[in-house]
């Protein structure tokens, strides 16, 4: 079920010479079933065609961004300080999230107003799924 209400939520992917695999996690983010989504990419100097491979997804949530190398942390706080959303989450170029990842922490942070957190486990995956 697809979830176009509630806050907004902004995913903030970090990327660095990633593009062989950055295409997967930005569609990832694009498959959720909570979909009041914006997605802020922030190529950190990137020398591979990582610009190529995001210039070629075409969603309206998406914003890329390119700044000289400067390092992750760096490059989550430029996307945090640009950032819309109520919520907050990362994911790095090298990860995928599973389709109702967001639509279950919004509601889990909905439903548990003391919460200012959440980390989430992971499922270990190679070149091979």
């Amino acid at each position: 079920m697809i979830r176009n209400i509630g806050e907004l939520v902004s995913v903030i992917i970090p990327s660095y010479n990633r593009a062989h695999l950055i295409g997967d996690s930005i569609r990832s983010v694009i498959a959720q079933t909570y979909t009041n989504l914006e997605i802020i990419v922030v190529d950190d100097g990137s020398t591979d065609n990582t610009e190529e491979v995001i210039a070629a997804i075409f969603d309206s949530r998406l914003r890329y961004i390119r700044q000289p190398n400067r390092g992750r942390s760096d490059a989550r706080n430029h996307a945090l300080s640009i950032a819309s959303g109520k919520y907050i989450t990362f994911l790095d170029s090298d990860d995928l999230y599973l389709p109702n990842k967001i639509e279950l922490q919004v509601a889990y942070l909905k439903s548990h107003p003391g919460v200012g957190m959440i980390y989430t486990s992971a499922h270990c995956i190679n070149d091979q799924g």
